[in-house]
């Protein structure tokens, strides 16, 4: 009877807030004790203090030391909240919502692993617990003082896992630099300007002596590094504009594909032998070889991607969710499920749903991609289908299995690109070839290519028929 009487308080008190009344629109932020991207995120917070909001925050005992109370105060923080007062289950009436501009990997595997040991997690574990919304930037999670490990390294792999969790758990998943949007879109708050309203992936100094970036679109080469880091952390769009020669850091981008049914172990080997070389993300094969892949790719950090319900995924959730276990339990990284697009042409919202579902709860801790078969739906259907995929906790969209009526288009990934917004990844298939097809596909807003030209794409040279 308290504990309904305390909720029924807390829920009222919530929509009073939210209503503008008892004190206005407030923020708990809080700051771990990372290193990396402070100032950055710092000035994203200066720049919503003119929102019409106010905010309190939290500093663990390293983000003290490290940040410092006058650096957090001096950005429009109006309170310091004590670490007696952060354990207060009844702090949270006085917010709208929590914040984390800061995040170290520890406060990122607590979270994410529903561990409420410590007054971070128990704070943000409660405030999802009672549909707050959750903002945090994801970026600040790999410290300072050494190098970024590689996107597809296990450790990143790992990483990523987590940041899907905590996806999953609820939590709106940004980068430092787009902070201030994301906060404004998640809250509805209004922009201060129409400049202001740049979109989840705004223009940045490249660091060569310039003040503003000229928007030159060759990020992949000037600063591969700097994207592979955003990707790994959970970024899924990177604007691009055609290079010539090599593209180097694009190779990051690419599953190496070979999902033919009669693949034979020495086909493998050579796909995975590229895929070490060139540093592809992942290799795509099917379940069958997923097991050898693995042994194959060992330390390389290359992952492996296999299929689920493939090709026509019009398999039962039931047994979609026993293949990917079966998969995992192979040493699957990555699942590309299928969904059941006849259910999607029929209007049956929640046997798809339900179908991805399934999926999502045996691949926890693993990246998940929804395919859609785009060739088979008409606009319409894209989009609902790529808001099921979202609402169900999937990490990408995709486009094509490559054994259906047409692949990946441009206009498709733009549309996806447009309902799925940053939060997840937009993975291209069916039908890449070229340099040249794979930048339009990122340019209109994938985040991964599946490709079985992958050499060829990324040498610039044409490639032959395939996946």
């Amino acid at each position: 009877m308290k504990e309904a009487l305390f909720e029924r308080i807390t829920k009222e008190s919530l929509e009073r807030i939210r209503a503008g009344k008892g004190g206005g629109r407030s923020i708990l932020l809080i700051f771990t004790g990372g290193d990396r991207l402070v100032d950055e995120a710092l000035e994203r917070v200066k720049e919503l203090s003119g929102s019409g909001i106010s905010f309190a925050a939290y500093l663990t005992p390293s983000a003290e030391r490290i940040i410092g109370r006058n650096r957090v105060l001096s950005s429009g923080c109006g309170e310091i909240i004590d670490s007696a007062r952060i354990w207060d289950r009844a702090l949270l009436d006085r917010f709208e919502a929590v914040v984390i501009p800061v995040m170290t990997l520890n406060a990122l595997s607590k979270i994410s692993g529903m561990i409420a040991d410590n007054p971070v997690s128990n704070i943000v574990l409660l405030a999802l617990r009672r549909g707050m919304k959750v903002v945090a930037a994801s970026d600040s999670v790999i410290c300072c003082g050494g190098p970024v490990p590689a996107p597809t390294s296990f450790f990143m792999r790992q990483v990523s896992g987590m940041l899907s969790a905590l996806r999953n758990l609820g939590v709106t998943v940004t980068d430092s630099k787009n902070l201030g949007v994301t906060v404004r879109d998640a809250l509805d708050l209004p922009f201060k300007t129409a400049a202001d309203n740049k979109g989840y992936y705004p223009s940045a100094p490249c660091g060569d002596n310039v003040d503003e970036c000229i928007e030159c679109g060759l990020c992949v080469l000037h600063r591969s590094e700097a994207v592979n880091s955003v990707i790994a952390a959970g970024a899924s769009r990177v604007s691009s504009k055609q290079v010539s020669g090599s593209v180097g850091g694009l190779s990051g981008y690419i599953d190496h594909t070979l999902l033919k049914a009669d693949a034979t172990q020495e086909q493998i080997e050579k796909l995975c032998g590229e895929a070490r070389n060139y540093g592809f993300a992942t290799v795509c094969v099917n379940p069958a070889n997923v097991k050898l892949a693995g042994q194959l790719l060992s330390g390389s950090g290359v992952g492996v991607t296999t299929v689920v319900g493939f090709p026509l995924g019009a398999t039962t959730p039931t047994v979609k969710a026993l293949e990917a276990r079966d998969a995992i339990a192979n040493g699957a990284d990555e699942i590309d499920m299928v969904i059941n697009v006849g259910a999607l042409k029929s209007g049956n919202i929640q046997l798809v749903e339900d179908d991805i579902k399934a999926v999502r709860q045996a691949t926890e801790g693993k990246v998940l991609k929804v395919i859609l078969e785009t060739a088979l739906l008409n606009r319409e259907q894209i989009r609902q289908g790529c808001i099921i995929a979202r609402k169900a906790g999937a990490d990408f969209v995709k486009t094509s299995t490559g054994f259906g009526p047409g692949g990946a288009t441009a206009e498709d990934i733009s549309l996806m690109r447009e309902v799925v917004g940053p939060a997840m990844g937009v993975k291209a298939s069916g039908g890449i070839r070229t340099t040249s097809d794979a930048d339009d596909m990122i340019r209109a807003g994938a985040s991964r290519i599946g490709a079985s030209a992958s050499v060829a794409i990324v040498t610039g040279k044409e490639g032959g028929e395939g996946y």
